[in-house]
């Protein structure tokens, strides 16, 4: 079926789903999508808010897989847009759409309860936990008895997350379909069985880049079968997510975990209680001991300030109390699994040797500084228990991109209504490492002229005067949430300024009978956005998460309040180590890093207020710079054409 019978005003769509307008930038992507794949080519298509993208990408996308017989992987950033693929878009396209065709949403292993884990825990281990803890254990054991898929989505409320990784599904710590008793009932392993039955394959782009890890590693593991055409939404988060599965990122925990899984001499329980090796108990002992000297000299590396990072920039820094120890329980588990008793034990005594390797690993290259091109940092959170985290990450992931995804794939395809800076995807390719490919750049088919007002106020500090900048934000803020009596997002670059501007405001607003909402509050961002939507005048107050990924259609969204533009903090370890990578080839780095990727975090901002043609509302920008610098004009030429009020 030609693919404008099925956009067309009279198509399949427009005689299953009322209310369907003919938008011609749906039917572009639609005929783009399926040329590229046909054509086995990379594309890039930026199309703004109110296109219909899901749309216009699966439908050629279902043609093509069912017509080819080929696997096609699509793959978003946020958890509301896979939920509004599976739930809405591919179950109506189920019903109109010629095609038989079969989706399968594919989450990690970690999401899935092992059933020979969990009868593990409750019969040897169930005292590892505290009387918290063991309430959650049993709520699962009852969960087991009942549940169809196994799935953490599954069990609401989610449980402890420590207690759920001592049951869930692991690669290294499964038997396989062969000599597991629990393989007909294995909640992964049915799950695993209908992805290669399916067409398409929804994924998250964490999932996507962990089987893309694995690949490049050619141990032999995958967590998808195999496939040659992926198409990438929300692709501006490409590279971030790229960043975090490249490298090490190892904490104090981590470490605690591992010895707590082999002994707990307090509660007589762990892999070595069990095994009856309690010649062995020393050595965790001394791992135990050495661990907590080895992040005591990390701290007093770092410094006993604030919460933070601290890049690291020499090797060796602290002496490696670890490996000694944890090489002695390699040695020690090695004899174990020789003498162990059955098939199951063996598996158990292996998957500690692998993880006690790991972390050696882990911490030599974090020490020796042995990747090439990384940049290494130390991140400390400070609470009742502080949080002690070594990372690397590479300086520039376009070098793993264009081998491990561009040059093995067939086609490519990414989308996204923030791609482009100064109308162009020229810093985008740069920065994943695409050089060659199709593009496509399409505007909305929403009248921001109508829709949306955006005010600059003129008389603001500047920025980097703190205290005189949120002084004076403060007075802003309130003047436009009264504008638009509440119904507001206001969005931070920072959590010390939101916190800040949120306690002078918080009485204020109460008085105005305007309910506000602060992220890292002690809500979720779903639930609060629940709340949001339903107190039609409320305000939220937030940081990097609520820029991008969120939804507000109607009224209770009129009003986005951004306080300062999107600059990344340069003195972040990654952001530091990009800056001085791209000086060091004498290029500028504030126009060919900072200023494109803070254009795109703006527009992502923007993006928020205007989702349907009846939403209208402000926008209002605090940041004199988009004024008084000579890059404003570029922000400002980034957005939708609108009116431009300045007072």
């Amino acid at each position: 079926m030609e693919l404008k019978e099925i956009f067309n005003p009279q198509g399949l769509i427009a005689k299953k789903l009322e209310g369907y307008e003919e938008r011609p930038q749906q039917l572009e992507i639609a005929k783009a999508v399926s040329k590229a794949l046909q054509d086995s080519v990379h594309l890039i298509v930026e199309a703004g808010t109110g296109v219909g993208k899901s749309f216009a990408y699966l439908i050629p996308i279902i043609n093509f897989a069912v017509n080819r017989s080929e696997r096609v992987v699509v793959s978003t950033n946020t958890i509301s847009l896979q939920e509004q693929l599976i739930n809405k878009d591919i179950p109506f396209l189920q019903e109109i759409l010629p095609h038989d065709f079969k989706v399968v949403l594919v989450k990690g292993r970690s999401n899935y309860l092992c059933l020979r884990r969990l009868e593990g825990v409750m019969t040897y281990d169930e005292n590892l936990f505290d009387t918290k803890e063991e309430d959650e254990m049993v709520r699962i054991h009852q969960w087991a008895e009942k549940t169809k898929d196994g799935s953490l989505s599954d069990l609401e409320p989610h449980p402890n997350l420590n207690v759920w990784n001592q049951v869930c599904a692991e690669r290294d710590n499964c038997l396989g379909p062969v000599k597991c008793h629990y393989a007909k009932q294995c909640f992964y392993q049915k799950a695993r069985s209908t992805i290669y039955k399916a067409n398409l394959l929804v994924v998250n782009h964490h999932l996507l880049f962990s089987d893309l890890a694995l690949r490049r590693e050619n141990t032999g593991f995958s967590v998808l079968p195999g496939y040659k055409y992926v198409l990438l939404d929300e692709a501006q988060n490409i590279e971030n997510v790229a960043t975090d599965h490249i490298g090490i990122s190892l904490s104090n925990f981590t470490v605690s975990y591992l010895l707590d899984s082999l002994c707990r001499r307090d509660r007589k329980r762990g892999l070595l209680v069990r095994l009856k090796a309690g010649d062995c108990f020393d050595l965790v002992d001394k791992a135990r001991s050495n661990s907590a000297s080895f992040f005591e000299l990390v701290e007093q590396w770092f410094g006993y300030e604030n919460s933070g990072t601290k890049r690291l920039r020499q090797k060796g820094v602290v002496d490696n109390l670890l490996d000694k120890p944890l090489l002695d329980l390699q040695m020690t588990l090695r004899d174990l699994r020789e003498v162990s008793q059955t098939e199951e034990e063996e598996k158990e005594i292996y998957a500690h040797i692998e993880r006690c390797q790991r972390v050696r690993d882990e911490i030599n290259i974090f020490l020796n500084q042995s990747l090439d091109d990384s940049v290494y940092w130390v991140e400390i959170s400070r609470g009742r228990f502080n949080t002690v985290r070594l990372n690397s990450a590479p300086v520039n992931v376009s070098e793993d991109l264009r081998p491990g995804l561009f040059n093995s794939m067939e086609s490519v395809i990414m989308t996204s209504a923030t791609l482009s800076t100064d109308k162009n995807f020229e810093y985008f390719k740069q920065r994943i490492g695409l050089s060659k490919c199709r593009e496509l750049m399409l505007g909305s088919p929403f009248d921001y002229k109508r829709q949306v007002c955006i005010y600059i106020p003129l008389d603001m500090p500047d920025p980097r005067s703190f205290d005189a900048f949120t002084t004076a934000a403060e007075e802003k803020i309130k003047h436009y949430i009264q504008m638009t009596q509440g119904k507001a997002f206001v969005l931070f670059t920072s959590y010390h300024m939101m916190n800040r501007i949120y306690k002078q405001l918080k009485t204020w607003m109460q008085e105005q009978n305007i309910n506000s909402f602060k992220q890292a509050d002690g809500l979720s961002r779903h639930v609060m956005l629940e709340r949001f939507k339903k107190d039609v005048d409320s305000v939220i107050f937030g940081t990097s998460s609520f820029w991008e990924g969120v939804d507000v259609r109607g009224e209770s969204l009129s009003n986005v309040i951004v306080v300062k533009l999107p600059f990344s903090v340069p003195t972040h370890p990654v952001v530091e180590a990009r800056i001085e990578n791209i000086q060091a080839r004498g290029g500028n780095s504030f126009m060919e890093y900072n200023l494109p990727e803070a254009i795109i975090k703006l527009k992502q901002g923007f993006g928020r207020l205007i989702r349907t043609k009846d939403d209208k509302g402000i926008v209002a920008i605090l940041d004199p710079r988009i004024k008084t610098k000579f890059y404003g004009k570029l922000f400002l030429k980034s957005l939708p054409e609108c009116k431009i009020i300045t007072e």
